[in-house]
């Protein structure tokens, strides 16, 4: 059982939402058991989605610009879902690091190998974000 937490936006969006991340949980980690995933949906942030691990690699928190169009939310919360998985599935990984001087980075890296000076539209993860965001839309829209 998965545990969906939803705050923010609309119930229109709010009810879309739920049933993305419940698709992206079958199509991306169909084993997984008990996952919990906290969304919040904002018209307060830059981008248009972030996900971070909150407790373990099976608890993650999702935010998602709300300012869109349906396509660009469902989008959004396809590519975050990724993360999710790549979270869950330890290929995406961050340690906290003291840098020589003293200072802390958090360090990220994909299936062991350090990625945190590559230029965004280069990451790997990000590439595998895209591309699966692109093939899970049009099977969601399918679904419909």
């Amino acid at each position: 059982m998965h545990d969906i937490y939803i705050e923010g936006g609309t119930k229109r969006q709010r009810d879309i939402a739920d049933k993305v991340i419940s698709f992206c949980i079958q199509r991306l980690m169909p084993k997984a058991r008990s996952l919990n995933v906290e969304l919040t949906l904002t018209k307060d942030m830059p981008d248009l989605g972030g996900c971070w691990l909150l407790d373990n690699h099976r608890s993650f928190g999702i935010e998602v610009n709300t300012i869109s169009k349906t396509k660009d939310l469902i989008l959004s919360l396809i590519h975050e879902m990724v993360h999710a998985k790549q979270y869950y599935k330890k290929e995406l990984t961050e340690a906290l690091t003291m840098k020589t001087e003293g200072t802390m980075i958090n360090k990220v890296y994909w299936k062991g190998k350090d990625c945190t000076d590559i230029e965004y539209k280069n990451l790997p993860y990000e590439i595998e974000a895209y591309d699966k965001q692109e093939t899970l839309y049009k099977e969601y829209k399918q679904c419909l």
